[in-house]
């Protein structure tokens, strides 16, 4: 028997369509068995893989961590592993960059496997019974706030993580993909945003700053309160009937001056630990749950949220998910990608606890951007 060990995130999304594809695979690998711990989604964000690859065989990353995982040789590079088939038909059926974010330095580091970026969550029958139309743009987004009587709340998820997040889509909308250069961040684009930012709190449910995705969209299945969000990462879990008392729905966010700009990448590959005993049976496994086969139907039915472009275009799993792939398939498509360089992760850590910090403090945000562009220095 090969035991694999697999670290997943701590959420339905994040481990059960990984338990339910590990399952169908010990069907035709039957000597092979899986066994997957969970970590929390700040730990999944933020937590060195290095503490990690001498415990997991298969390890759920996010992308910027590319950099840092190729300088310490921490990842197989699964190139060695799969066959040119396997990652050309990868490659052809990701959805926009899902693909090409799990490379760096000529060397793939991981598969595809999650697809998300920040979207607009909303519930249709509140805004329906309102009568107000969801706001394409940032101009229409401050009109929508003073539209809504005042029972109903527009919340953001800004807890320090998030609004690190909506920091980088809104320079990326109102700048372009650009305004990152040699380890610093453009001053005068990023004070705009914060300024913009700091603008937008007097309309918001009070908690906001405190609020991560989930919190937002548990709040909206349960409750009528919160009508409208316009940046968070989207969950299929929550536009699906029953999941949470009151069905959400998503859409596009709010786009800036660059029209051709939606939101942060967000989304999980599947890596492979460089101190692996099996490197070929967890290759095989990584390469198994991002195939169109997997990912279009067991994985999708068990809660997860797909990186391939055929799951997204399936109209069994748009059925499923009330519209969610075919609403919001624009943002991955066009989707803004940080930075991977190394040291990138350490850096958004500490970076999202200044931006944070100084929007509760109303610190002058050329004052924040100096700080952020200070420390990014150090990286």
């Amino acid at each position: 028997m090969i035991e694999l060990k697999g670290i997943a995130w701590d959420h339905p999304r994040g481990y059960e369509p990984l338990i339910a594809a590990a399952e169908e695979f010990k069907k035709n690998n039957p000597e092979v068995s899986i066994k997957w711990d969970v970590r929390s989604l700040k730990e999944f964000g933020d937590m060195p893989i290095e503490s990690l690859i001498e415990r997991y065989d298969l390890i759920t990353i996010d992308h910027p961590y590319m950099g840092q995982a190729d300088k310490n040789g921490l990842l197989l590079k699964l190139e060695q592993h799969l066959s040119p088939e396997v990652i050309k038909k990868l490659e052809d059926e990701s959805l926009g960059q899902c693909f090409n974010i799990y490379h760096y330095n000529k060397h793939m580091y991981a598969t595809p496997i999650d697809a998300a970026a920040l979207v607009a969550s909303y519930r249709k029958d509140l805004i329906a019974e309102i009568g107000v139309i969801l706001p394409n743009s940032h101009q229409e987004l401050k009109r929508f706030y003073k539209n809504l009587p005042a029972n109903y709340k527009v919340a953001w998820a800004l807890c320090p993580t998030d609004i690190w997040c909506t920091f980088l889509s809104l320079c990326a909308q109102n700048a372009g993909r650009s305004f990152i250069n040699e380890k610093h961040i453009d001053s005068k684009v990023g004070a705009d945003v914060i300024d913009e930012l700091k603008s937008h709190l007097e309309y918001l449910h009070p908690e906001s700053m405190n609020w991560n995705p989930i919190q937002i969209l548990d709040r909206m299945g349960k409750e009528d309160e919160i009508v409208y969000s316009p940046y968070l990462f989207g969950y299929t879990n929550y536009s699906r009937a029953g999941y949470t008392k009151n069905l959400v729905h998503f859409a596009n966010s709010p786009v800036g001056q660059q029209e051709n700009i939606s939101t942060i990448m967000g989304g999980v590959g599947l890596a492979v630990s460089a101190l692996t005993k099996h490197p070929g049976v967890a290759a095989k496994y990584a390469g198994y749950a991002a195939a169109a086969e997997i990912q279009e139907a067991i994985f999708t039915r068990n809660g997860g949220q797909p990186a391939n472009k055929l799951a997204w275009q399936s109209a069994d799993n748009d059925k499923l998910c009330t519209n969610f792939f075919k609403d919001t398939m624009w943002t991955i498509e066009n989707a803004y990608i940080r930075p991977q360089h190394p040291g990138w992760n350490h850096f958004q850590e500490q970076g999202a606890d200044i931006i944070h910090e100084g929007i509760l403090k109303d610190t002058n945000s050329d004052q924040i951007m100096r700080q952020l562009n200070e420390l990014y220095k150090t990286i």
